[in-house]
């Protein structure tokens, strides 16, 4: 800001008139903000080694084939289930406005400073952005307030954020335009009248005795801190039905959060402005043309968070047990498997099948170093045969709960029983004894785990997770192939699986299991399950049972694309429809 117009750092001194803006719109988007509407579940509960990624919404463990669903008087009607008001997410938040201020000079690292400092979401059945918990307290409000103020003040005196002449059109009519405009993207609507008439005010108080740019920037300052802005704000169409649609420019918005993680583009602005987004027909093309633009990148956010690639950050090897491994692993594996999953969503063909069996990776010069793969140099990532590997089984997120000195058979196992079958497993007695190390001179973390399942206490818990996890063993704390563990034991990766609808009995390797899960309908009944929790910010109800169905269908007609189910996504009623507000409900 302008240093005549203040001289101690706001919210806590302001001038008369920012202060009377300010204030009460801090205090709107706490309170009026902060309700959990929709979406069962609650947040993560320790559990085991590593947490209970758990919820109320687990895969059924029996019930109607799909078709039956859809066939039946139930699904004759759209039934759309909840649609909460969400918040965007961190990640949103940060597209949105990269997007929003494309072309304007030094705004995105702004941007990434701003976020940078915003607090971390709640995690809810494994993902970041369960719009239940995505609440706006006193410490999120003053973060988008600090980013407004920082991001405003860089873009009103950047080349690129205003396009007309202040000069040859008068300061006033510039920036009606540019509220006009700027608005509509911002908002993802065209503005009213009153909304316009409301951001001249601010820009006229803002300019008043200083300069055009001044007054550009409380009114970015100030759209920036809209619940129009932070929030993907629905109210329908109206409708004297049980259910409602989105207006066309929430269609809009619908469809650009679902691929790209942030606001619609000209050509989905101007379909909005066509009605013609309303037909099954014009959402699949829609939704096609989206996947084949670059942006689509950003829906690999569902992975890092469903595969837990986005804890390898904070990844740690003690080097005196994992001597001279490659710099920037973590980064390095995160990227591996973004390039593997990117492979795959680039042609129809890339399966739920080769997700999890694929013997082949993506690897640079220095991560093939680092899993001994010759003929490989320079930063790019290119395909190469890995022998004995199953797709994103044996990838990073086998690693990322894995001990700074051991693998982790438990986490191991936990992260394929609750994120890859959707199961529930209970969090640890209080007083259960978790040092493993105590349990055994000599042993091997196998061995201590058989010992550590003579305990009533604790035998039906680590029955399902510890032969999963044993089959893994044949991989190091940081991936690589291994014949000894790190205390120069023979590793045994034989075992047997029990608790699930379709993969039980003995099992040899990582690679059998990923064969199994690949052709198991409860793991691919759970992928589902996973795609609808994350693209709908929420957990399923009883009234999505026919938008599952028609996922299923879908996904196994189309040979279990991944990007066919995304495609699928916007064809069900959760996506093409809202149920209708009751005014009474409290």
């Amino acid at each position: 800001m302008n240093p005549e117009q203040h001289t101690h750092r706001w919210p806590l001194e302001l001038p008369g008139a920012k202060l009377r803006y300010a204030a009460p719109l801090l205090l709107a988007l706490v309170a009026a903000c902060n309700g959990r509407i929709g979406g069962p579940g609650e947040p993560t509960q320790p559990g085991a080694e590593a947490g209970d990624r758990g919820g109320s919404g687990d895969v059924p463990r029996s019930g109607q084939p799909p078709e039956e669903v859809l066939d039946s008087p139930f699904c004759q009607t759209p039934q759309p289930g909840p649609a909460p008001l969400r918040r965007l997410s961190n990640h949103e938040y940060s597209n949105t406005l990269k997007d929003l201020f494309a072309g304007v000079s030094g705004v995105a690292s702004a941007i990434d400073t701003a976020v940078a400092t915003f607090p971390h979401e709640p995690e809810s059945l494994g993902f970041r952005n369960n719009a239940s918990f995505l609440t706006v307290g006193s410490l999120v409000a003053q973060k988008y307030l600090d980013a407004a103020e920082q991001i405003a003040a860089v873009a009103a005196r950047a080349p690129g954020l205003v396009s007309c002449d202040p000069a040859a059109l008068g300061d006033l009519e510039c920036a009606r335009e540019f509220i006009h405009t700027f608005g509509a993207r911002a908002y993802r609507r065209p503005l009213t009248e009153a909304e316009v008439e409301r951001y001249e005010e601010r820009f006229t108080a803002g300019a008043d005795g200083h300069t055009f740019e001044d007054g550009i920037e409380w009114v970015v300052f100030s759209m920036l801190q809209s619940p129009n802005v932070l929030y993907r704000v629905e109210l329908g169409e109206p409708s004297a039905g049980d259910v409602t649609e989105p207006t066309p420019y929430e269609m809009a918005s619908r469809l650009s959060y679902l691929v790209w993680q942030s606001l619609p583009d000209e050509e989905l602005t101007r379909a909005a402005a066509a009605d013609e987004l309303g037909t099954p027909e014009q959402l699949e093309a829609q939704v096609r043309r989206m996947l084949a633009d670059p942006r689509a990148e950003r829906l690999f956010e569902f992975f890092d968070q469903w595969l837990d690639t986005d804890l390898l950050s904070g990844m740690t090897r003690d080097p005196a047990v994992y001597p001279d491994l490659v710099r920037d692993l973590p980064a390095l594996l995160q990227e591996e498997t973004r390039a593997f999953v990117k492979s795959l969503f680039s042609s129809p063909g890339g399966s739920f099948d080769e997700l999890l069996t694929a013997d082949y990776s993506f690897v640079n010069g220095a991560l093939a170093q680092h899993y001994g793969v010759s003929g490989v140099t320079g930063d790019a990532f290119v395909k190469v045969d890995m022998p004995g590997r199953a797709g994103v089984l044996t990838q990073g997120m086998l690693l990322a709960r894995d001990k700074a000195t051991r693998t982790s058979i438990v986490r191991r196992g936990l992260k394929v029983r609750t994120d890859l079958l959707c199961q529930l497993v209970p969090a640890p007695p209080n007083d259960v004894q978790l040092d493993l190390e105590g349990l055994g001179e000599g042993l091997s973390q196998r061995e201590r785990l058989e010992l550590h399942r003579t305990e009533p206490s604790c035998a039906g818990c680590h029955t399902l997770m510890d032969p999963i996890g044993v089959v893994f063993e044949s991989f190091d704390a940081a991936g690589r192939f291994r014949a000894v563990d790190e205390d120069g034991r023979p590793v045994d990766t034989s075992s047997d699986i029990t608790a699930t609808l379709d993969i039980n009995g003995p099992l040899a390797s990582a690679a059998e299991l990923g064969q199994r899960l690949a052709q198991s309908e409860e793991a691919r009944a759970c992928y589902v399950l996973q795609n609808f929790r994350f693209f709908f910010g929420r957990d399923t109800t009883g009234a999505d049972r026919c938008s599952m169905a028609a996922l299923s269908t879908a996904f196994k007609e189309s040979g279990y694309s991944l990007s066919e189910l995304v495609v699928a996504l916007a064809q069900t009623d959760a996506f093409r429809y809202r149920p209708v507000i009751n005014p009474e409900t409290p």
